[in-house]
């Protein structure tokens, strides 16, 4: 047992050999064992009575293995027994150890970070990882360091990462706007603006507002790409995904709508 790291790389060849290592990005037989199963997660629900839809866009977002649902135990029990939906997080971690590996903006991580935020997924490669928290070389050692810290949820199908639920999603958001990154901050700044537009009816200033980011974050060849404006209007209101949660596409008997 080695922690939440793997076993420490050194050089071109291991120190320890002729063993198996299992860890957040190759878990294996191991996975159901990490954290609270969607099964135990219904069974809490049942018992709390509280809406497992909620719990589940909240603290669920960890896929390991065999498509295995994984929770937060801390989390789960601390909203079952507080009866309150709200990030647990801080009581066992804070944001500025977030902030720390955000704001070295390894080979635009800025931007990765961004996609992620609107619920996006990057693919990553974690072979270069030296299974420590400082020989950080580039964007994919920074992500797979923060799959194994819990920030991140890791796809083993696609290779592709993603921030896991709400709850963690609000400590990315609190590690930018507390972090030094003045253009993100920037973003969510202009974001709070074009929300409290929206709320009064303001249609010239959303109109505006979203001008302004949709020129800012798209290149002219795909300035009127139907995907392209879904990713604008996603980045637009960046600043309330913990207060609202977004359908993209809702079927609706012909066709879906937005």
């Amino acid at each position: 047992m080695t922690g939440i790291l793997p076993i420490k790389k050194y050089g071109t060849h291991s120190a320890l050999n002729i063993f198996d290592e299992y860890s957040m990005t190759t878990p294996e037989m191991f996975a159901e064992y990490t954290g609270f199963t969607e099964d135990e997660v219904k069974v809490l629900c049942k018992g709390y009575k509280k809406d497992f839809s909620e719990i589940r866009r909240w603290y669920d977002g960890y896929v390991l293995g065999d498509d295995i649902h994984i929770y937060n135990p801390k989390s789960v029990v601390d909203a079952m027994r507080s009866r309150k939906l709200k990030s647990f997080w801080t009581s066992t971690e804070t944001y500025e150890a977030l902030q720390i590996y955000i704001d070295l903006n390894h080979d635009g991580l800025k931007e990765v970070i961004l996609q992620m935020l609107i619920g996006e997924s990057s693919r990553i490669d974690t072979g270069s990882f030296q299974n420590d928290m400082t020989s950080l070389k580039n964007k994919d050692d920074v992500l797979t360091l923060l799959v194994h810290l819990g920030y991140l949820a890791f796809d083993e199908r696609t290779s592709s990462v993603f921030i896991p639920n709400e709850e963690v999603r609000g400590e990315f958001i609190r590690a930018v706007k507390n972090g030094g990154r003045p253009e993100l901050y920037r973003l969510l700044q202009e974001s709070d603006e074009l929300i409290a537009a929206t709320i009064r009816m303001d249609e010239d200033m959303v109109a505006k507002k979203l001008e302004e980011i949709h020129s800012k974050f798209t290149v002219p060849l795909f300035y009127n790409n139907e995907q392209a404006l879904r990713m604008i209007l996603m980045l637009a209101y960046i600043g309330r995904v913990d207060d609202y949660h977004i359908c993209q596409e809702l079927p609706t008997g012909t066709g879906y709508v937005l």
